[in-house]
Order: structure tokens, then C-alpha cells, then sequence
């Protein structure tokens, strides 16, 4: 799989991250730990090079399955982890991860959300304690403004920035992307898949699962039927190229100037085989432009101030 440098470090990440929220199961529903754990091994088998988890994904859970998981298969997967914001707190919950995790050291740590309440030069200042420890090798942030990172580079360098980023949910590309050009970091994207929209999976509203996807803003009625009507065009592509939609979906975020990795959940060993299959092509230049137009119209829609969920720190 295809490799590309994160930001000014020495890590050579695939194009694809293995996502690990649904390893913490609380969110999700049909997941299971001996699935989670196959995943993970077939991840290693097929050359993706990085897993990307939280604290937040399940208390902890889905890094102790990771840590699990890790010990039980010879092989290397570079880790990216996330904590809260709060500097009292940081040192505590990079000391459970490493112990849920099995490791000596995180490769990238992010601070998950920034706090409203706690200034960004305190969060990052105790991040960069752990670097000097040698806790964690890289900072990172994600859902970070360009205001919170310019702030944070002030205090230590910052390696990553994870925003959401999918074809119908761009709210990055206008202000956090090129800031990342510019300052020479890496871009990791969640929600690549749009929680499964992207998929076909869901043509009715009876098909979205009654778990955190019934808050996605973009299952909401009237925005998930002007997706669905792109994702008929998008059909046409795959069909043209011999792929389903998720390796067309997946193929243009990683397409997208700035973008280092894709961050990809799945729940068992099939469905990574068959997501992997998604960068060994490329779209072409006009499918780029056109998917991108489809996609960005139904993203002017969006109401950015709060995430995905409609969730915003307080």
C-alpha cells in the first residue's frame, strides 16, 4: 500500500488508517472483540502501517483491544491515540493508554476536542511534557480551528491534525487544510465513509442503525435524499471502473491535496480486505472535479458550528 510522510516526522504512514471507534463498542452496534481483533491482524497482513483509537471509544476499551490484539501478532503497527484537553488530566490518561495499549510509547497523540475553558497553550504545554518523557514520539489535534492550532504551535510543534472530511462534509478544505500546507503538517481524516452513507449501504431512512449515525447531520431527512441522489451518479463511476462505492469514496479522499491517510472503521476482516482495494487506482481528474461539485453542493448546507453530531465543547 502506498505510503506518504506525516508532516515533518520520521513516520511513513499507508494511505489507509485503520479507524478503531468501533472497537470500543459503545457506539456501534454487531461489533464483537474476536472480529475487532481479526481486523487488526488482517490490517497487518495487508500493509496498512498505522490504527488510530481514543480514549473516548469506549472508556478505553478499544485501546486495551488494540493492546490485545498487538501482543497476540508478530508485526508493527504504528499507534495514534486521543485524550481530553485538560493538563491535569493528560498525564494520567497517557499512562492508562500505554498500559490498555501495551507499548512503551504512542506514536501520535492528539488532544480530541479543545476545551473553551482551558487555554490551548496549557493543553499543548502538558502534550509536550510527554514528548520530553518520551511518552508519546509526535503531538497531534483534532478538531482543532486554525486559530486553536496557531495558538498551540507557539507553545510545541504539532505533527497532525485529524479533521472529519468526506465528500459531502468539507467543512476543512476552506481554512484547516491550507493552514496544514503551509506549516507542513500531516492530515489524517475521519469519518471518510460518512459513517457508512458513503457505503450504499442505507437507501431508506428504515436502514440507518438506531446507534450515533441517528445524529449524524447527514442522515437527517431532506440532506440523506439529496446524498442518496449522488450517490446514484457515483454508481455510474464505479460501475465504469469495476469498483463499489466505498472504493470510489475512499479513492477521492485520498485524492485531496493535503491529505496523508484516510481513517477507515471495519468491522471484520472482509470488509478491510475490500476497503484496501480502494487506492490501488486512481479517478480520474474530471471524476475528481465532478464528484467533488456533486458533493460540495450538499456541504454548503451544513451547519459547521457544531460537528457532525451536533456536538460542540462547553
Amino acid at each position: 500500500m502506498e505510503t506518504r510522510k506525516l508532516g515533518q516526522s520520521d513516520l511513513e504512514i499507508s494511505v489507509m488508517t485503520l479507524g478503531g471507534w468501533m472497537f470500543g463498542i459503545d457506539s456501534w452496534s454487531n461489533v464483537n472483540d474476536d472480529d475487532s481483533i481479526r481486523t487488526i491482524h488482517a490490517a497487518i497482513d495487508e500493509g496498512i502501517t498505522m490504527v488510530d483509537t481514543a480514549l473516548g471509544y469506549g472508556g478505553g476499551y478499544s485501546e486495551n483491544i488494540i493492546g490485545k490484539a498487538l501482543k497476540m501478532k508478530p508485526g508493527r503497527l504504528l499507534i495514534s491515540s486521543k485524550c481530553s484537553a485538560d493538563p491535569k488530566q493528560i498525564p494520567q490518561q497517557a499512562d492508562a493508554a500505554l498500559l490498555r495499549l501495551q507499548v512503551d510509547c504512542i506514536d501520535v497523540y492528539h488532544v480530541h476536542y479543545p476545551s473553551p475553558r482551558i487555554p490551548i497553550a496549557e493543553t499543548i504545554g502538558a502534550m509536550s511534557k510527554l514528548v520530553d518523557a518520551g511518552k508519546i514520539r509526535y503531538i497531534g489535534v483534532s478538531n482543532f480551528s486554525v486559530e486553536q492550532m496557531e495558538e498551540g504551535l507557539k507553545i510545541a510543534r504539532i505533527e497532525c491534525c485529524q479533521p472529519p472530511l468526506n465528500l459531502f462534509w468539507r467543512e476543512a478544505e476552506e481554512a484547516i487544510l491550507p493552514f496544514c500546507h503551509r506549516h507542513q503538517i500531516g492530515v489524517i481524516c475521519y469519518s471518510s465513509l460518512a459513517q457508512g452513507l458513503l457505503t450504499g449501504r442505507f437507501r431508506g431512512r428504515e436502514d440507518i442503525p438506531d446507534d450515533i449515525r441517528s445524529r449524524n447531520k447527514l442522515f437527517k431527512e431532506g440532506t440523506f435524499e439529496r446524498c442518496l441522489e449522488v450517490l446514484d451518479f457515483m454508481q455510474t463511476i464505479a460501475q465504469k471502473h469495476g469498483k463499489s462505492l466505498i472504493q470510489v469514496a475512499l479513492n477521492w479522499v485520498v485524492q485531496q491535496p493535503q491529505i496523508t491517510s484516510a481513517i477507515v472503521g471495519a468491522q471484520n476482516p472482509g470488509e478491510l480486505k475490500h476497503d484496501v482495494k480502494s487506492f490501488d487506482w486512481k479517478l480520474s481528474p474530471e471524476e475528481l472535479k465532478t464528484l467533488g461539485e456533486r458533493g460540495l453542493q450538499i456541504s454548503r448546507t451544513m451547519d459547521f458550528d457544531t460537528n457532525m453530531w451536533g456536538y460542540k465543547p462547553s
